[in-house]
């Protein structure tokens, strides 16, 4: 599961900002990037637009793919939570940054700005780090706005560069993480391997992700 870092902070303190920095900075390293916002109400298409007309006649999810984009329209019931979208982006990414979900159990990194008052939406023993204008009593790595690159070159540091060679398992329940000890995952994933490796046209010598998907009827 790559790392998540959330961008925390009140209205307007700068937190979409400081992600574009940090992720053109580490794009520019190499690193493949994602994002996720967390906001109250979107739209991606106006009404009266295809994939609008396609969705009122009753289509469960819409996909709009281009040479340039694809992006995938679907209804929930409830808002998702932060591990279940990450687990739509398990795999295709070095890191996750997303902005806000400042409950989430993610590592978070909080802007603060001064004329916004002192207090911060964040406990400081859960933070990483805070970029901030002024000095604040807390012992918690302190940068500013402009120290963007310094920030990034720490985060490739202590998230990017210190990935595990092992094999790493994730359950999933109905779009749910399931916990499950280290010795059931090197179970699993001997297993899995065993079995696909006995498949005609796979190479697992190559294969990075093995995706499995079980649904009961």
């Amino acid at each position: 599961m790559p790392p998540v870092i959330s961008i925390v902070g009140k209205s307007n303190s700068g937190k979409t900002q400081l992600l574009e920095g940090l992720v053109a900075h580490l794009k520019g390293k190499g690193y493949r990037i994602a994002t996720i916002k967390n906001s109250k109400k979107f739209d991606l298409e106006a009404e009266g637009k295809d994939s609008w007309k396609l969705a009122e006649a009753g289509s469960a999810a819409v996909m709009i793919s281009s040479p340039e984009r694809l992006a995938l329209i679907e209804p929930v019931e409830r808002e998702q939570s932060l591990e279940e979208l990450v687990y739509r982006l398990l795999g295709k990414f070095d890191l996750i940054f997303t902005e806000s979900f400042r409950k989430a159990g993610a590592v978070k990194i909080e802007v603060h700005r001064r004329e916004q008052g002192p207090d911060l939406v964040t406990s400081p023993v859960e933070l990483f780090a805070v970029v901030t204008d002024e000095p604040l009593n807390i012992s918690v790595p302190q940068f500013s706005a402009q120290d963007v690159a310094q920030l990034a070159d720490i985060i490739e540091e202590s998230f990017l560069r210190s990935g595990s060679s092992e094999d790493e398992v994730q359950l999933f329940v109905n779009g749910l993480p399931v916990p499950i000890k280290f010795y059931v995952q090197d179970i699993v994933s001997r297993v899995v391997i065993a079995m696909v490796s006995t498949l005609k046209g796979v190479d697992m010598d190559n294969a990075q992700q093995v995706d499995i998907r079980l649904r009961r009827g």
